[in-house]
């Protein structure tokens, strides 16, 4: 299958946030299942020039800033760059104003311009390889509000329309906070971009105030979000950041997709980052990880204590609050340890800070990022607590079950799809969840593992259900080739002399 991503980022040329390593994981995992995946992406001033060699394929690329093109029509100097030298090809938008001379990929006050401008470019690339006769993908996957301007137009658009008439366009929405270059619920209700308008072109001042995802969920053949159960969330007021009722009436094409783990980087038995390197078939060297994880965090080292942990962000949309309000009574009534690693919140960091001078020997704080300590928490301790008001994907949740650090979360989003609670008597699921956000539920929760920690024999049941758990960017490939199948063979019936009412109503 010839398949085409758009994206604001791509590793490893340039990396801002997690969206770039989608791109990079998904492309490999793709091209092992025999297809061909060609991305185009700008290219930033951030990209290593010396160690990615490009070559210019198209030294006078001229793209218009808005359609329909007339004689007064501004267009954009731009060139067209090509890497070649790995797999997947890579057509990178070249030009010094809006890419080579800024220093960052994202945050500049025309990044709504930035991005049209990739959009447009990659259109403009589009209508020369059809005349040429070279390269044309079968299936378009885009990703982002940065990209959700390639739907508008490619839909809208005469210049393009028939040209890709017959080629779907995914959507991948990955946080749907997200919508472009302001934030539109600041406005009032009467002001906010509906999507009826014509999207604007490129130096005209309202393309800011149109919101640019709301737009490619409008005129994407298909729409999806970074798990299952989030993109019925999503439907919801509570998740859906003001497009939910626009959700609701595209829901028939909305799905969501688990991302993959880099199972390479997150593997215990060839990792350098930890003391003692294991496998499904040599658990016990765990302990000695956990007494190296105990020394780091200056705990009592005892390997037969359980250590409960939590990395990441530290703020109440990740459940700090309701860890909080039940540690001490853990301590109290429990021998558990526990250890904290991450910045964020600073009143609450400020708790859990008074918290280890109280307990000195059982709580362990590291309140700012680090990049290397995660995998060691991964390796040694017993538990990992996600709590969360909401977790669309949940990717840290795939790396505690790839070390047998076994997660205790709550039910929502992607912790919902991946973390199946344990069952003790068929010995089946890889964790423990409740459903309430309370601090009760969370306690109950905590009990419950603890209870099953106690019995040896169930506990490495439990940490065998985790690390077999398969979450590889394998498996999430073969998920976006179904979705790709499906997608074109709905497009063809759509196009159909005599298409089908139910397919007509899909558009």
């Amino acid at each position: 299958m010839r398949i085409l991503m758009l994206s604001a980022e791509v590793a490893p040329f340039a990396t801002v946030g997690g969206l770039s390593q989608v791109l990079y994981f998904l492309s490999q995992s793709l091209l092992k299942g025999d297809h061909d995946v060609r991305i185009f992406t700008p290219f930033h001033g951030k990209i290593q020039q010396k160690k990615y060699r490009t070559k210019i394929l198209i030294k006078d690329f001229k793209i218009p800033a808005q359609t329909p093109i007339v004689k007064t029509t501004p267009y954009i100097e731009c060139k067209l760059r090509i890497y070649k030298t790995k797999k997947p090809i890579v057509y990178f938008l070249e030009n010094r104003e809006y890419y080579t001379l800024r220093e960052n990929v994202f945050g500049y006050g025309d990044d709504h311009m930035r991005f049209y401008l990739m959009c447009r470019g990659c259109l403009e690339w589009l209508l020369l390889q059809k005349q040429q006769n070279k390269w044309f993908p079968e299936v378009i996957h885009v990703h982002d509000w940065h990209a959700a301007y390639f739907i508008e137009l490619a839909r809208k658009e005469k210049r393009y329309a028939q040209l890709l008439e017959s080629i779907p366009i995914l959507f991948s929405v990955h946080n749907f906070r997200y919508q472009g270059n302001m934030d539109f619920s600041f406005l009032p209700p009467t002001t906010r971009d509906r999507g009826t308008e014509k999207l604007a072109g490129m130096f005209e001042k309202k393309l800011q105030h149109q919101n640019a995802l709301l737009r490619g969920i409008l005129h994407a053949d298909w729409i999806n979000t970074v798990s299952p159960t989030h993109a019925i969330e999503v439907l919801d007021a509570q998740y859906g950041e003001g497009l939910e009722k626009v959700l609701q009436r595209k829901r028939a094409i909305l799905s969501g997709v688990i991302n993959g783990l880099d199972t390479h980087t997150f593997d215990p038995s060839h990792d350098p980052l930890i003391g003692k390197k294991y496998s499904l078939t040599t658990l016990e060297k765990r302990r000695e990880n956990k007494k190296i994880l105990q020394k780091e965090f200056g705990l009592e080292e005892d390997p037969n204590k359980p250590l409960l942990a939590f990395l990441g962000r530290i703020d109440k949309q990740k459940g700090l609050h309701l860890i909080l309000e039940i540690l001490e009574q853990l301590l109290q009534e429990t021998n558990i340890q526990f250890v904290i690693l991450g910045g964020g919140d600073q009143q609450l960091a400020n708790e859990f800070r008074l918290l280890a001078q109280k307990y000195p020997k059982r709580i362990g704080t590291h309140l700012y990022a680090n990049f290397k300590l995660p995998h060691k928490i991964f390796a040694g301790a017993d538990m990992i607590l996600m709590p969360s008001m909401f977790e669309p994907g949940g990717i840290v949740a795939l790396e505690a079950l790839r070390y047998g650090c076994v997660p205790v979360v709550r039910k929502t989003g992607g912790l919902s799809d991946t973390v199946k609670d344990f069952d003790p008597a068929q010995k089946t699921g890889n964790g423990f969840s409740f459903v309430a956000p309370t601090s009760t539920a969370l306690l109950i929760a905590c009990i419950r593992a603890l209870e099953t920690y106690r019995n040896t024999k169930l506990w490495t049941t439990v940490i065998t259900n985790a690390m077999e758990t398969d979450f590889s960017w394998d498996t999430s490939m073969k998920e976006y080739v179904k979705l790709y199948k499906k997608i074109i063979e709905i497009r063809k019936r759509q196009l159909s002399p005599n298409p089908n009412p139910a397919f007509v109503e899909l558009k």
